[in-house]
């Protein structure tokens, strides 16, 4: 593949614990704009590879291109939907501030979040169907509608790769529905969409490829 029909490259990615290897030598080229799953046992290193390919963990060898260049220089580019459990519920914020923190990245630090970040922020969480919450305190939220408020924490970066780790991790049937309407709807849009995934039968129903992983690389290819 070229770099401009890749959206990610990892070049012999390895990732070691007190010296004992999590993930071995990875290459790994990810298609601009595909639905991209990421499936193997627990143990694997799903998590890990995330996170070593966003530069959240620093790998013990290899490198990651983000559309030709290294990733320091990309990381505008990508929005991250981490798992739902690693994340303290009980802060006490609503359901807008939780969202508008997806602004940040344009805005810095500094800035407060204005009346253009806040119309997007209302827009992204209409894109999932939790607008009517946004005064609620999200620790006050169902587990698939606090996934769904990060889902448009993400949306509202308007990245151009979304990487989320098992976002359909209990939630219920409806809301499942709508993340997979939502992650197709991204692909359509010639966004790349990488996701960590846990169930096996649903694979050919939602993604174009997929990526198993059990510390080595063990296939990758088209779902089909």
């Amino acid at each position: 593949m070229t770099p401009t029909s890749t959206a990610i490259s990892i070049k012999d990615l390895t990732v070691a614990f007190d010296k004992k290897p999590v993930l071995w030598d990875i290459d790994l080229d990810i298609p601009k704009g595909a639905l991209t799953a990421i499936v193997g046992p627990n143990g694997a290193g799903k998590t890990t590879l995330l996170k070593a390919a966003l530069g959240i963990l620093k790998p013990t060898a290899g490198r990651v291109d983000i559309f030709g260049q290294p990733l320091e220089r990309q990381r505008s580019q990508i929005a991250y939907v981490p798992q739902r459990n690693s994340v303290d519920w009980d802060f006490p914020t609503t359901v807008l501030d939780v969202v508008l923190m997806g602004t940040y990245g344009d805005l810095g630090w500094i800035k407060r979040p204005g009346k253009k970040e806040k119309s997007r922020a209302i827009k992204a969480l209409e894109q999932v169907g939790m607008q009517t919450f946004s005064d609620r305190q999200i620790n006050q939220l169902s587990g698939g509608q606090q996934q769904r408020v990060f889902l448009a924490r993400a949306l509202v970066q308007n990245a151009s790769i979304y990487v989320m780790d098992e976002p359909f991790v209990g939630v219920d049937a409806v809301t499942e529905k709508a993340i997979v309407t939502l992650l197709k709807t991204l692909r359509d849009q010639d966004k790349t969409v990488i996701v960590v995934h846990h169930d096996l039968q649903t694979i050919r129903e939602y993604y174009d490829w997929v990526f198993l992983l059990n510390v080595r690389q063990i296939a990758f290819g088209k779902v089909s």
